[in-house]
C-alpha cells in the first residue's frame, strides 16, 4: 500500500513534539532546487537514528515471530532441574529426571524473552511430561500417544499460537508475517519437521452450517483443549485454516488475524524418528520419514535448514533422517560423537558400556576371538586405553541396573569403563547460536558467555578445526547460491555430493588429538547387551556385529 501527494504550491507540516518517520525500504527527500534542514537548538545531526519501536508504526500491522523447542527423547528441562530425588515421579535411574538439560533446554534458556515481538515455547521431550513419570511402551519406545511426536506437535501447535496472542492486546491488529523458527533433538527433531508437515496441509475437521461451523480436530488427542469449534461467516477462516494446518487453526481460535506465514529457519540435532514398532517399512507400511512428511521442510518450504549430525551414532533403532530434500537450503554437518555428544543430555561422570556380547552360549573361542579383535580395533581408534577394557563374565547388573525383561541374564563380552566430560556438545551448541542469529533469532549474548562459551584448553583448538570444515562446507553452499541468484540452475544433488565429499577428519590435524578427544569426551552409545541399543552396522560391513572398524561403524540413513 503507497501514499502519494501531488501538490502544486507548498506543504507545511508542524509538530510541538517530535515528528518520526518509519520506512521498512528508504525515504527519500528530493529537491528541483534545494532541500533545506535547520535545526534552530542543536542543528542538523547526521548520527545513527534512534530506533522506532515496530509497535508504534502508523499503522494496524505488526510482525512477529515464534520460536519453537521440541526436546529429544526423555528430555525435560524441568524435569532435569528437579533431578532424580524428585520421589512423586522419578522411579529410575534413566529418566527424564537423571539426563542433563540438552542443547534444545539450553537454546531456549539463552533466547532473549524481551526482544522486540519475538515470542518462544518450549515443548518438553516425547516420552515425558512436567513432574509425571516418564511413558515408556508408547512413549519412550514408539514414540507414539500423548507424549509422542504426534502429540508433541500437536501442544507445539496450540501453545505456540499462546505465545503469539500474548503479543496482541488489540483485537484489530493485524500480523503481517508471522515468522516460525523451530528447533529439535533426536525425536523432537522429527518433532519440528512433522510440525512443518502439517503448516502445509488442511487439518481434520467436520463442517455444518453451510460451512459456516468449523469443528477442529487435533493430530493427536492430548486433552479436550486440541479440539474445538471455529465460526466463520464469509469462509475467510477456513481459507487460512486450509493453507495453514491445525497450527493455523489454533491461531484463528486464538482470534488472531494474519497475512501469511514463513519458516526462516529450522535448527536439527541428529534427527531420529524411530516411529512405531516398523521404522525402515516394508510389507505395505511406510518408512518413519514418509509416515511424519519429514521432507516436507523442501520444496523451499523453509528458508534455510541446519543438521548436526552425529558420525559415531550406529545403533539399531537410531537411523538418521538427513535433510537432502532442501537442497541449497539446506546445510548438513557431520560431527564426531554420538547421538546425545550433538544434542546434550549426557552428564560428566562414569560410562558403562558393553561393546560386545554373547548372552546364550557364554564362553566359546569365537566370542572371546571377537572380542579380542574389537578390543585391539578400539585401542587403536583412540576410544578405550588397554586398562579401560575388559573381557569377562559379566551379569546385566553387574554393568547396569537390570530390568523385569533382562533380570539375571549373563553375559561373556566386551566392556569398557571410562570418565568422560560432557563440555564437548558446547560445539554444535555454539554452531546453532551462530546460523540462528544469521536468521533473526535475538539471544541474551552474556548467558551465552557466562554459560556456553567453551573454554576447555583441549576443545578450544579442536572447536576451530571443526570451524574449519564447516566453514568449507559453507563455501561450497554459499556459491551455489550464488550462481541460483545469477539465473543459473545448480544442481541440488551435485551440491549434496559435494557436501558429503567433505570431512572433519582432515581437518583435525593431529591425529592423537581426535585419539584424545573420543577417550575423554565422546560416548559410546551401543549397548550390545540391550534390545533397541544394540549396533547395526551399514550394509557395507564384512560382518553384522563385533569387531566392526569406523568405517563400517555406521548406521542406517533415511532420505529426508
Amino acid at each position: 500500500m503507497s501514499i502519494e501527494y501531488f501538490v502544486e504550491g507548498k506543504v507545511s507540516s508542524q509538530t510541538e513534539g517530535d515528528q518520526l518517520a518509519f520506512s521498512k525500504g528508504n525515504i527519500a527527500h528530493n529537491g528541483i532546487k534545494n532541500v533545506l534542514q535547520n535545526g534552530t537548538d542543536t542543528g542538523v545531526s547526521y548520527n545513527n537514528p534512534s530506533q522506532v519501536n515496530p509497535n508504534d508504526k502508523p499503522i494496524n500491522t505488526i510482525d512477529i515471530s515464534l520460536n519453537l523447542f521440541f526436546d529429544g527423547t526423555q528430555n525435560n528441562k524441568t524435569n532435569t532441574e528437579l533431578g532424580g530425588d524428585f520421589d512423586e515421579a522419578s522411579s529410575d535411574k534413566d529418566d527424564s529426571y537423571n539426563n542433563e538439560y540438552t542443547n534444545v533446554a539450553r537454546g531456549f534458556d539463552a533466547l532473549n524473552p524481551s526482544a522486540v515481538n519475538q515470542v518462544r515455547w518450549y515443548i518438553e521431550g516425547i516420552g515425558t511430561e512436567d513432574k509425571e513419570s516418564d511413558s515408556i511402551v508408547k512413549g519412550v519406545i514408539q514414540g507414539t500417544g500423548e507424549t509422542g511426536i504426534k502429540g508433541k506437535v500437536t501442544k507445539g501447535c496450540i501453545k505456540g499460537a499462546e505465545a503469539v496472542a500474548t503479543k496482541i492486546t488489540d483485537k484489530s491488529k493485524i500480523i503481517d508475517t508471522l515468522t516460525v523458527t523451530v528447533f529439535g533433538f533426536s525425536r523432537g527433531a522429527a518433532a519440528a519437521r512433522h510440525f512443518v508437515h502439517l503448516v502445509t496441509k488442511p487439518p481434520l475437521m467436520s463442517y455444518s452450517g453451510g460451512k459456516t461451523i468449523l469443528q477442529i480436530y487435533p493430530p493427536e488427542y492430548i486433552g479436550a483443549e486440541g479440539t474445538f469449534i471455529i465460526k466463520d461467516k464469509d469462509g475467510s477462516k477456513l481459507k487460512f485454516i486450509n493453507q495453514y494446518g491445525y497450527f493455523g487453526a489454533c491461531l484463528v481460535g486464538k482470534e488472531l488475524k494474519i497475512n501469511k506465514i514463513k519458516f526462516r529457519f529450522a535448527g536439527l540435532y541428529d534427527t531420529v524418528a524411530s516411529y512405531g514398532l516398523n521404522h525402515r517399512g516394508g510389507m505395505g507400511i511406510d518408512n518413519d520419514t514418509k509416515q511424519l512428511g519429514l521432507n516436507t521442510i523442501g520444496n523451499n518450504k523453509v528458508d534455510f535448514v541446519l543438521q548436526i549430525s552425529a558420525d559415531d551414532e550406529y545403533r539399531d533403532n537410531f537411523d538418521l533422517t538427513n535433510i537432502n530434500s532442501t537442497g541449497i537450503n539446506g546445510l548438513e554437518f557431520t560431527l564426531p560423537g554420538v547421538h546425545s555428544d550433538i544434542g546434550g543430555s549426557y552428564g560428566n561422570g562414569e560410562e558403562i558400556s558393553v561393546l560386545y556380547c554373547n548372552r546364550f552360549d557364554p564362553y566359546d573361542q569365537t566370542t572371546h576371538k571377537e572380542c579380542e579383535e574389537f578390543k585391539k580395533i578400539v585401542i587403536e581408534e583412540g576410544w578405550y586405553t588397554e586398562d579401560q577394557l575388559k573381557i569377562k563374565y559379566f551379569y546385566q547388573k553387574d554393568v547396569k541396573y537390570d530390568r523385569w525383561w533382562n533380570k539375571g541374564n549373563q553375559y561373556y563380552g566386551l566392556v569398557g569403563t571410562r570418565t568422560l566430560s560432557n563440555s564437548y556438545d558446547k560445539i554444535p551448541l555454539n554452531l546453532m547460536f551462530h546460523y540462528s542469529k544469521q536468521f533473526g533469532v535475538e539471544y541474551i549474548q552474556s548467558r551465552i558467555d557466562k554459560n556456553h562459551k567453551i573454554n576447555d584448553p583441549f576443545l578450544s583448538p579442536i572447536y576451530n578445526q571443526l570451524l574449519g570444515y564447516t566453514n568449507q562446507c559453507n563455501d561450497i553452499r554459499n556459491q551455489y547460491v550464488k550462481e541460483y541468484n545469477e539465473g543459473k540452475k545448480p544442481s541440488a544433488t551435485k551440491y549434496i555430493k559435494d557436501i558429503k565429499s567433505l570431512s572433519y577428519i582432515s581437518k583435525v590435524g593431529n591425529v592423537d588429538d581426535l585419539k584424545i578427544l573420543r577417550n575423554k569426551y565422546l560416548h559410546w552409545s551401543v549397548k550390545a547387551n540391550q534390545i533397541g541399543l544394540s549396533p547395526n552396522p551399514n550394509n557395507n560391513a564384512p560382518k553384522k556385529e563385533g569387531a566392526l572398524e569406523a568405517k563400517y561403524r555406521k548406521r542406517n540413513i533415511q532420505d529426508g
